[in-house]
């Protein structure tokens, strides 16, 4: 196949109708079952996921009009964020699009719907969103100037061939951020079964508390005898806020790291490589602030309501080892390191044990439209159970060999070959032929 078999369409050409149209102008209310999902430019990522935190529903009588097809694409027409798009399999639920999104109706007839959703991926298309840059901002850009967006496309055979490897490496990231979860909310209910049910195993392997083990009253209420209650800062060695230093690097600012933010917590929970944004802070001050296996990481400001302040991550071997070992954390956070009373990761399910159960929450205040998380309050008055160091030992070993498990590493390779490959395909460097050799014979 030669390249001069792909061919120069507009968006247009390839949508049913020709023309974009311009979603739902109505105000997002909180997110509901019983009520529509609002698809809006802040829901969705740079490579064009739905982002599903902070959610939100539309309640407008003409809500319906304006939900979204399997093949439709919309993108963002307007900020900082125009150019974003995110392509509609169906696979995410009913969703209305916004009224600072267009949406074009993809004909299948034309193109294979999902070469799309990877063009937009591509360099072609990125070009083309920055030429409507002027300055550090962009211009608005209508749906008239979408659908005369011009597009390489080569024939279905590639097409198909294209979105084919694309979509495969895809579907196992998904797969693995699936497992990545699943070993998550296992350890969560391991947590719970141990140490807010008390079943943990006794000496015969039986659950403690259901087979008659002997509970004493606490400050908490009933506990397994030998077990201590203490506040959550009688347990930690050391507690430190993080630097957000400076965007380059000078004679003071000289030691790069990779500083995690709250909005990398999703990512780093499922086990993805996030993108952490490398910063420049003095050498004193990282060698405070440098993760190690163990800390964690509380976030003390910036929560929203649905989405509060007091999220946690768990830093792993695995997770330094990602990022060279020069990873610190911001100043909008916290690190916790623990002491000899109690181990990391029991500390690390309590605490998101406390944010499921809408603990955190409590010690959420609102300054100046910020949500700030009271900390020293919080690690003053909270309290935790300590087991005795022998349950603790068998837990710690439970759960090490569950985060053992997380396709951190695959998921990684995964992506970065996707990237590698995204370029080459959309370009043609990467093509299969029309005929196969018995038909060209």
């Amino acid at each position: 196949m030669s390249f001069s078999e792909w061919k120069e369409v507009t968006l247009a050409e390839i949508s049913k109708g020709g023309k974009g149209n311009y979603g739902i102008a109505a105000s997002a209310v909180e997110y509901s079952k019983d009520l529509l999902t609002y698809l809006r430019i802040t829901d969705i990522s740079d490579d064009g996921t739905l982002n599903k935190e902070g959610l939100k529903s539309v309640d407008d009588e003409n809500a319906e009009k304006y939900l979204l097809k399997p093949n439709d694409i919309v993108f963002a027409r307007t900020g900082n964020s125009t150019g974003r798009s995110y392509f509609y399999d169906g696979s995410e639920g009913e969703l209305v699009f916004a009224g600072f999104l267009i949406k074009f109706s993809l004909d299948q007839e034309k193109v294979n719907p999902k070469f799309m959703r990877y063009y937009t991926l591509s360099s072609d298309y990125r070009n083309w969103i920055s030429s409507f840059s002027t300055g550090s901002t962009r211009k608005n850009i209508n749906a008239k100037t979408y659908a005369g967006m011009t597009i390489n496309l080569p024939p279905r055979k590639q097409q198909d061939y294209l979105v084919n490897i694309l979509s495969t490496l895809d579907e196992k990231i998904e797969i693995n951020n699936q497992i990545n979860k699943n070993l998550e909310e296992m350890a969560q209910s391991i947590f719970k079964h141990w140490f807010v049910d008390f079943e943990f195993p006794n000496e015969e392997g039986k659950p403690y508390k259901s087979s008659g083990g002997e509970m004493v009253d606490s400050e908490i209420g009933m506990i397994p005898k030998g077990w201590e209650v203490k506040a959550i800062e009688e347990t930690l060695d050391f507690v430190i806020g993080g630097d957000w230093g400076k965007e380059k690097q000078n004679d003071d600012f000289s030691q790069k790291t990779y500083c995690i933010r709250g909005a990398d917590f999703p990512d780093l929970q499922n086990g993805n490589k996030a993108d952490i944004p490398i910063r420049y802070v003095k050498e004193n001050s990282f060698k405070k602030r440098n993760l190690i296996d163990g800390d964690i990481i509380l976030e003390i400001s910036g929560g929203t309501k649905g989405r509060p302040t007091g999220r946690t991550i768990y830093i792993h071997k695995g997770m330094t080892n990602d990022y060279d070992n020069v990873l610190s954390f911001s100043n909008f956070c916290r690190v916790m390191r623990t002491n000899s009373v109690l181990d990391s990761k029991i500390l690390y399910l309590h605490l998101q044990f406390l944010y499921d159960s809408g603990v955190m929450e409590t010690h959420q205040v609102q300054s100046t439209g910020i949500s700030n998380f009271q900390f020293k309050s919080f690690i003053a008055s909270e309290q935790v159970v300590i087991p005795d160091k022998g349950i603790q030992d068998k837990f710690s070993g439970i759960i090490e060999k569950l985060y053992q498990k997380r396709n951190t590493y695959e998921s990684h390779r995964l992506s970065l070959t996707r990237d590698t490959l995204l370029p080459k395909l959309m370009s043609g460097e990467i093509r299969v032929p029309l005929e196969s050799e018995s038909d060209a014979s």
